[in-house]
């Protein structure tokens, strides 16, 4: 006797929308809304009228978070401060 075939779907979902979202990060619907609107979380995407997350974008968000921003801005100020010193000093011959 074979064993009925079974669709396999990925886990998790590739995209997901706001309910299932909130269920595989153990949180209130709410919540996303709120992680969202506080860079926690990447903006949904508009699919079909409906918000929608790409997995893959959550899952980088939450394992580097904003560490990316945070270099870019270390990256400005050094930037920043090179030209500073470089308008004190003159130009170089």
């Amino acid at each position: 006797m074979t064993a009925p075939k079974r669709n396999t779907l990925p886990y998790p979902p590739p995209w997901q929308d706001t309910g299932t979202l909130a269920e595989h990060l153990c949180v209130a619907p709410s919540t996303v809304t709120n992680w969202v609107a506080q860079g926690i979380l990447p903006p949904p995407r508009n699919r079909g009228g409906k918000l929608m997350w790409k997995w893959s974008e959550v899952d980088e968000k939450l394992t580097v978070g904003n560490e990316g921003d945070a270099l870019d801005a270390q990256a400005e100020r050094i930037r920043n401060a090179s030209r500073a010193a470089a308008a004190e000093t003159g130009p170089r011959h």
